[in-house]
């Protein structure tokens, strides 16, 4: 489990519930696949996500998603995902070109981060998609280990890489524990404050 808060300018710990995240096996049109599934609580607004990705390469199969009354559902092909989204502005029908090794929710990227092979000046270029509004777009990104971090989750300290992932206009920081691969704690700016989310074993 995840706890979530919003850290503001002044200093200010706001609380947003807690964050849990799942992988099972599961079989996609009879290819052995992994389900990542992933649920926020304790908000006015509660979301679910859940990522397919095939075992052999982790591509993506399905992707649904929920934000309230919203809903989200695409599928992928090896170079192009089609779905739909349905919100309070109507419904909307896509098809994007994307690629094979796009990353897409929160619950993914951490767990491809976890499986890379970081170490020092560890480099790595990567496909963020993302929806704005109605819209899907694909960025381009980039992965840097940038530094060997020990921080405090809870009463534990914990030696971390700490992970950039990177796009032209956003950055996200990860702490990925150096003794047992898990992303422990992460944090990204936003207009109103930094957003820190922290594993709470």
């Amino acid at each position: 489990m995840y706890v979530l808060t919003l850290i503001r300018s002044n200093g200010e710990l706001i609380p947003l519930g807690t964050r849990t995240v799942s992988v099972s096996e599961v079989s996609a049109g009879g290819t052995p696949s992994w389900l990542i599934a992933e649920s926020r609580y304790g908000t006015v607004v509660e979301t679910t996500d859940s990522v397919t990705v095939t075992r052999a390469d982790l591509a993506p199969v399905r992707w649904s998603a929920t934000i309230g009354t919203a809903r989200f559902a695409a599928s992928f092909t090896r170079d192009s995902m089609f779905g739909g989204i349905d919100t309070y502005q109507g419904r909307a029908s896509f098809g994007v070109a994307t690629p094979s090794n796009a990353l897409l929710s929160a619950g993914m990227v951490e767990r491809i981060i976890e499986m890379l092979s970081l170490r020092e000046g560890y480099k790595a270029s990567a496909a963020l998609l993302v929806i704005e509004g109605q819209t899907p777009r694909v960025l381009a990104a980039e992965i840097v280990v940038d530094a060997i971090e020990t921080v405090t989750v809870g009463s534990q300290s914990v030696e971390c890489w700490r992970v950039m992932l990177r796009t032209a206009t956003t950055e996200e920081r990860l702490w990925v524990a150096r003794d047992g691969a898990r992303v422990v704690r992460s944090e990204q700016s936003l207009p109103s404050g930094v957003l820190r989310t922290e594993l709470r074993p």
